[in-house]
């Protein structure tokens, strides 16, 4: 239980509070109550209220019950600590913070904390979370949709120049003077893994257009490599996480708009010199796996038909390519020791670039291919294919994963007769 003191305490009080607030005046600390209360601030009330304060701070008014919840709110103090003076300490039930905000509705709300002068909004609580990881896993898409749309953060930049952790994503909101450290923007940069998750529930929110926003389909890692540049693939794996996981049962649980989205090839140019290249969307195999699962059987059909169709039209790129690299390789050598230069060594020439790598999720594999340099028209691509683990009771089902595991085999028969 607390005591109440008398109003010149409770004035005084009140006058500290303000002064170290961010309103700093009176006048402005009027303006906040006026637009708290009412919803909006006509003019004409300002003077009478600035009036009203100046006289409680003094201890000659004291404050009104209709006062204290909004006074509480605009100073992040409790009632019970207006009402003491101070004296009794107590936490204020409405105060905002980032777990607060991220589950608030009210888009003025939002807006207040946004452009608070501690900026709060870009740092981390005490169990190092920002509003963004509370709102995530809160599923407050309206507030995040709302920070998007008004350019306050993006998961996905510009710059493909950035695309290494993540894919440059940000927040535009301004840093407080040098002095103060604010990490929103560099956690942003850094964890890609929230992207995945607000992918889920745009998802759930059957928001699609903001699937392209997100780069929904797309890793980082898809600009760094390129047909000559993809060693790095034989020791990387793909992101896994509780919000991978997340999205990816979002995709499978969708209607089969969303999961078509997924299925189409896509193209991206890598960020050191802009070639273009064609994917699928990595984790497609693990998609599949779960459709099949949970016995949703005309989307199985359906996406794994379209399945086997990539991985077909990705071996014919490939035979095109080895093929024209044998008759070129050929006719290069044509004047040369037959004995030498037999079959043998010209299928080993023209397969010399072809890379598989499936040492990524068994669902995935990703392959790279290069004409030899000296080849008339030496040209390559880099591109992935599907595979999947499950299997199913259903006869036609079953079929279709049979199919699709003899075309991804392919690839790895191919490589192996390279290494041979």
């Amino acid at each position: 239980m607390f005591k109440t003191n008398n109003k010149q305490m409770i004035g005084k009080h009140l006058s500290d509070l303000i002064t170290n607030s961010e309103y700093k005046s009176d006048r402005q600390f009027g303006i906040a109550y006026l637009a708290l209360r009412y919803g909006a601030v006509n003019h004409d009330d300002i003077p009478n209220m600035q009036n009203r304060i100046c006289q409680i701070k003094k201890g000659n008014k004291g404050v009104q019950i209709e006062d204290l919840p909004i006074f509480s709110e605009l100073l992040g103090v409790s009632i019970e600590d207006i009402l003491s003076a101070g004296t009794a300490l107590a936490p204020a039930s409405n105060r905002k913070s980032n777990y607060s905000i991220a589950f608030s509705k009210d888009s003025a709300e939002w807006e207040a904390y946004i452009n608070r002068d501690d900026r709060l909004f870009l740092n981390p609580d005490e169990y190092n979370k920002t509003a963004i990881d509370y709102a995530l896993e809160a599923g407050n898409y309206p507030f995040l949709k709302y920070l998007m749309d008004k350019g306050y953060i993006w998961f996905v930049g510009d710059d493909k120049k950035e695309y290494a952790l993540g894919f440059g994503a940000g927040t535009s909101i301004e840093r407080r003077q040098i002095g103060y450290i604010d990490v929103l923007d560099c956690r942003m940069k850094e964890q890609d893994n929230l992207r995945f998750r607000m992918i889920a529930l745009a998802i759930e929110a059957k928001d699609f257009s903001m699937l392209d926003k997100l780069h929904a389909r797309e890793l980082p890692l898809l600009y760094t490599i390129s047909p000559r540049h993809h060693l790095t693939l034989k020791d990387t794996q793909l992101p896994s996480s509780s919000n991978v996981r997340s999205m990816l049962e979002s995709i499978a649980a969708s209607e089969n708009e969303a999961i078509s989205y997924f299925f189409d090839e896509f193209e991206t140019d890598d960020a050191i010199n802009g070639l273009k290249s064609t994917f699928i969307f990595p984790y497609a195999g693990q998609v599949l796996d779960l459709l099949v699962k949970s016995k949703r059987t005309q989307e199985s059909k359906r996406f794994l038909e379209k399945s086997i169709d990539h991985n077909k039209r990705v071996q014919k790129q490939l035979l095109k390519l080895i093929n024209n690299s044998t008759t070129s390789c050929k006719e290069l050598n044509a004047n040369l020791n037959p004995e030498l230069y037999d079959d043998d060594y010209f299928k080993r020439e023209a397969l010399r670039d072809y890379y598989f790598y499936s040492n990524n999720p068994p669902t995935t594999g990703f392959l790279a291919y290069y004409m030899p340099f000296y080849t008339k028209g030496a040209a390559g691509f880099i591109t992935n294919v599907i595979n999947v683990t499950s299997s199913s009771n259903d006869t036609e089902v079953q079929f279709l994963i049979d199919e699709l595991k003899k075309t991804y085999n392919t690839f790895i028969n191919q490589f192996k007769t390279k290494e041979a």
